[in-house]
């Protein structure tokens, strides 16, 4: 496998459907995601179009600095964020500001400058920089007038800003979660549960999955549904500091007419509270809340389709962590794939044909020969650290919701069953050349992992009408026609193997049983 073309067409792909990607939200992340990505298209092509091998490096070295390791970032900063690590967040800013001055990150850090200081309680200096954004229109400025707003609890005003200024909700979706706050501190219940209702298409789509959760927040902290808050705090935002996880279970005790139990706690939490959130707490109890007993029975039909299609994610949409309990046959075949790796480089090379063959490569005439021992074996082999990162990053990402789905000995059953199909497929269709050449890799386990999360996400769709498993079923679907893309243009590699496994794995996990389930809105 030569890593040359691997390398450029990864790139390629990655590039283009960052591309994409970057058009379809061109409006909230800006053109400089735009214009990079059809950067690092013309540095590839041109490197591919004149054999040039450092002019291919480079364009891999421009999509992981400024494309992968942004998002990255990226993640980390939205993390910090929620935990309300405003100091952690602003270092982060300030890097993605380097990496991306033309993306409104320029004046990210100065806006978690002001939330640090006001946490801290310095108020006025926080403020003083607030008010500098004012009179600009990018969403930046936007984010910090309604950051101004939120930590000096002028929800009145906000909500006066929105409504003079509504189309910056269609702009910017990311102003939902504040937009729906100010409904609910006003106590506009009605307007609240409206408001989700007519952007809960915009809500279900907003990244990274904290962002939807915290409008799910909302809706149910202000409609009195502690119960589905709870469930909010036992996912993505179980990462929320524990005073703020307080604050708004108090909040939907204090809306569902606990008053009593809801004050106490709001009183406890006073003495460790911030001075934005002591302002909170603050008008909680001086104000309350609008009863939710006063929503009529459509409101209350939308606060369960919400909890429906969170249930929905939690099943079918959410990453798994590949350091899980739940993950540990993936951890395991990990482990032997890099372990069999470096046997293969101290054996003489992961590169050598004769090294590959001594170690157990499928190798037609000899598996014919008596050495079935070859299509288990031949499936731990790996053509290089290219050939092996690829299969590990893909198992790394697919593995453990597999696992989670089916169990760890189902999972296994279908990873090797698709493997060892691919193989036996592999046999059958050789011919002539082709039953001479050397033939190693997970690549038809991993592929039978991306046709097992197909048919689990159709079985989701079909059995519960998911829209998240629809979403990541096209997602999969994606994947196999870039796989088939990339078989076509890269020499070398099995485009048998890759769609046999695919298929194997797609049938083998329709007749088992699963153990995913759909949200219950209870």
């Amino acid at each position: 496998m030569d890593s040359d073309v691997v390398i450029f067409w990864i790139v390629f792909f990655a590039a283009l459907v960052g591309m994409a990607v970057a058009l379809a939200r061109v409006r909230s992340v800006g053109l400089g995601w735009v214009a990079l990505y059809f950067a690092i298209l013309l540095v590839s092509v041109f490197g591919k179009l004149e054999e040039q091998r450092a002019v291919i490096y480079v364009a891999a070295a421009m999509w992981l600095a400024l494309g992968l390791l942004p998002g990255l970032i990226g993640r980390l900063y939205y993390r910090r964020l929620l935990q309300q690590q405003y100091s952690a967040a602003r270092c982060l800013a300030r890097a993605l500001s380097w990496l991306h001055p033309a993306d409104g990150w320029r004046q990210q850090p100065e806006i978690m400058r002001a939330l640090d200081l006001a946490q801290q309680g310095d108020l006025p200096a926080a403020l003083g920089i607030l008010k500098r954004f004012q009179d600009v229109t990018s969403l930046t400025s936007l984010t910090a007038l309604a950051s101004l707003y939120r930590i000096t609890n002028q929800w009145e005003d906000l909500l006066a800003w929105q409504y003079r200024s509504y189309q910056n909700l269609d702009r910017y979706p990311q102003l939902l979660t504040v937009a729906l706050r100010a409904r609910g501190e006003t106590g506009d219940l009605r307007g609240l549960v409206e408001l989700y209702d007519l952007h809960k298409k915009t809500i279900a789509k907003l990244t990274p999955p904290a962002n939807r959760d915290v409008c799910r927040l909302m809706l149910f902290a202000f409609c009195g549904r502690r119960d589905l808050a709870e469930r909010l705090f036992g996912g993505s935002l179980a990462m929320m500091p524990a005073s703020g996880r307080e604050f708004w279970l108090a909040t939907a005790d204090l809306a569902a007419g606990a008053s009593d139990s809801a004050k106490r706690q709001l009183e406890l939490l006073l003495t460790e509270a911030d001075p934005p959130t002591r302002l909170a707490i603050e008008r909680r109890l001086a104000r309350g809340l609008t009863p939710a007993a006063a929503l009529d029975p459509s409101a209350q039909k939308v606060i369960e389709n919400a909890a429906l299609e969170h249930g929905h994610e939690e099943s079918f949409g959410a990453q798994r962590s590949l350091f899980s309990r739940q993950a540990r046959a993936t951890q395991v075949l990990i482990a032997l794939n890099v372990l069999m790796f470096a046997v293969e480089t101290y054996c003489g090379g992961s590169d050598k044909p004769e090294t590959l063959y001594r170690l157990g490569a499928l190798f037609l005439p000899a598996v014919r020969a008596g050495e079935w021992w070859r299509l288990v074996v031949s499936l731990f082999l790996h053509f290089g650290p290219a050939h092996l990162a690829m299969n590990m990053l893909a198992l790394w990402v697919l593995g453990p919701f597999v696992e989670f789905a089916l169990g760890a000995r189902r999972f296994l059953l279908v990873y090797m069953v698709a493997g060892l199909g691919s193989m036996g497929v592999v046999m059958a269709f050789a011919s002539g050349p082709n039953g001479e050449q050397l033939t190693a890799g997970a690549s038809g386990c991993i592929m039978g992992l991306v046709g097992a999360t197909a048919a689990l996400m159709l079985r989701g769709w079909r059995r519960e009408k998911a829209v998240s498993a629809r979403r990541r079923l096209a997602a999969m679907l994606l994947i196999v026609g870039v796989q088939i893309i990339f078989d076509s243009v890269v020499p070398n590699v099995s485009m048998t193997a890759h769609l046999s496994g695919a298929l194997i794995g797609f049938i083998a996990t329709m007749i088992l049983r699963d153990r995913l389930t759909g949200g219950r809105a209870g």
